[in-house]
């Protein structure tokens, strides 16, 4: 160039409109792979991205400041900046000291602007921990990266692992698979952080109640279920590793293949369904951990999978706004839910299969017939989104939990809204009904556990006793106590009759067995 300077490789440099006479293919395709941005990115990444696109272009060799394109980028001067537009920046200001004043330098500039840009497009968010308000960290993401990408930079930050986290925003508890946009997250936005050590509680028809914290080398445990026919335990840890462990020996049987976010038993404890980091369901083998079938059909990623009562069929909700029923055996899909505006979240059988119900991000539920796929009623009465939905055990009434903070019931009959509950602080951690399907046990953002009759709406029994929110309630299957799961790491045990606390199971004790003859759980 007039300046001197040369290019490294004998190639002329893109200019910021297009392809100019003297660039070669090469060039071209470097400058276009210079502007694509993986959609979960970070933005110090993309500027890597773009300063490393530069260093690997051109040298400045005519001047006693220039840097060869063979030196190492992260040598010399740049060591004493943190900012990737700093480095630009002095890189601009380097050529121009040597004079440079062709292509090179113009489109330098307009890197720079790119870089700009996408900095302005980032947000800063701090995280604070909800009981202290101490602030944790500050981070940039973009609106559309997801929740989980704030929740890796904590994780980074604290340098823990046996804990479980979850970030709540004006009252509502953020699903880690929402973007930073859906869930409202704001430039300089303050989210709160809830954080607790992960076990899970187990019951048995032999009597036995039992609090574990099976032990997992690669993150926390973020999902356990207990199979069907209590024999073993599905966890899912925050790496995407799922193992199956034996109840009685604790000892791990095998891992399912894959990178795993969630995962359901089969009625006959033989086979788990579940969803995958890359946004498929996948049927595995409970006994070895082997993929047998890909559920391949959905248009965007799998929120979730579970099976129909009797095995033969397996429901899937997807963001893709449809949810699709699957024949287990095979795989095929069979047929495709569409009716819903926004993500499907969650999607639940009827005791008798015959009926699929559908919570979405538009704040509908949708219930299904199974066999023709037909919608039959539309619930609409919720302000947001909703995340679960549930049949009571006769089939009759369905239960919605919605991020509006309040839960519904619906008649399967008309679709009519029969009644709104209550929810402590408008959050809603857990919804259930009991056994008999008379009564809805709720936790939310207090303290306590309430219990509301299915006719009357009225609260027929609190559960208080713990020092913190309550995360997850559940019966025992005879329906006669609640067990109560808190952010105080306690694990408390209920009588329904009295609401009186039999049993507090402790974070501190790695084993709780119940020491009565009878058990806690009779029948």
């Amino acid at each position: 160039s007039p300046s001197g300077s040369k290019l490294a490789h004998g190639f002329r440099l893109p200019t910021r409109h297009g392809l100019e006479e003297g660039e070669t293919a090469c060039s071209a395709e470097r400058r276009l792979a210079s502007v694509r941005w993986h959609r979960h990115s970070y933005g110090a990444e993309r500027m890597s991205s773009i300063l490393g696109w530069i260093s690997g272009f051109f040298t400045y060799d005519a001047d006693p400041l220039s840097v060869d394109s063979d030196d190492d980028f992260d040598s010399f001067e740049f060591r004493k900046h943190g900012s990737h537009l700093e480095q630009l920046r002095l890189r601009i200001e380097r050529a121009e000291a040597a004079g440079v004043e062709d292509e090179s330098l113009d489109t330098l500039r307009c890197k720079l602007e790119e870089l700009e840009e996408e900095v302005q497009k980032e947000l800063s968010v701090t995280v604070a921990h909800a009981m202290s308000g101490t602030v944790v960290c500050t981070t940039r993401l973009r609106p559309t990266d997801r929740v989980a990408c704030l929740r890796d930079a904590v994780l980074q930050e604290l340098g823990e692992t046996g804990v479980a986290l979850r970030f709540i925003l004006e009252c509502q508890i953020l699903d880690h698979y929402m973007t930073l946009s859906e869930a409202g997250i704001q430039d300089g936005e303050v989210v709160s952080l809830i954080q607790t050590p992960l076990r899970c509680c187990t019951a048995s028809f032999d009597g036995t109640f039992a609090s574990m914290a099976p032990t997992e080398r690669n993150g926390p445990v973020l999902v356990a279920n207990l199979s069907p026919d209590c024999r073993t335990l599905l966890t899912v840890s925050s790496h995407g590793l799922a193992k199956i462990w034996d109840v009685e020996s604790g000892g791990q049987l095998c891992e399912l293949s894959g990178q795993v976010v969630n995962g359901e038993f089969s009625g006959r404890s033989n086979l788990i369904v579940g969803t995958t980091e890359d946004g498929s369901a996948r049927v595995w083998c409970a006994d070895t951990g082997a993929c047998l079938q890909i559920l391949f059909g959905h248009a965007d990623d799998v929120k979730r999978a579970v099976f129909s009562p009797d095995g033969q069929l397996i429901v899937t909700s997807s963001c893709d706004s449809t949810a699709c029923l699957w024949n287990a055996s095979t795989g095929q899909r069979t047929r495709a839910l569409v009716g819903h505006s926004d993500a499907v979240k969650f999607a639940a059988f009827s005791n008798s299969g015959e009926l699929v119900v559908t919570a979405s991000a538009d704040a509908t539920a949708r219930i299904w017939n199974v066999t023709t796929g037909d919608c039959l009623q539309v619930l609409k009465g919720h302000d947001k989104g909703i995340n679960f939905v549930a049949f009571s055990p006769d089939g009759r009434r369905i239960l919605s939990a919605s991020l509006d903070g309040t839960v519904r019931l619906w008649r399967v009959e008309d679709g009519e809204c029969s009644l709104v509950l209550p929810v402590d602080n408008n959050v809603v951690n857990s919804a259930t009904f009991s056994p008999n399907g008379r009564e809805v046990l709720i936790a939310s953002a207090s303290q306590s556990v309430r219990l509301f009759s299915v006719e009357s709406g009225k609260c027929t029994m609190t559960f208080a006793g713990h020092e913190d929110w309550a995360r997850a309630a559940a019966f025992s299957p005879d329906g006669d106590l609640v067990a109560s799961a808190s952010y105080d790491g306690t694990v408390r045990v209920w009588t329904v009759a009295t609401g009186d606390c039999v049993r507090v199971l402790s974070m501190n004790n790695q084993i709780c067995m119940d020491s009565h003859s009878e058990g806690p759980f009779p029948g």
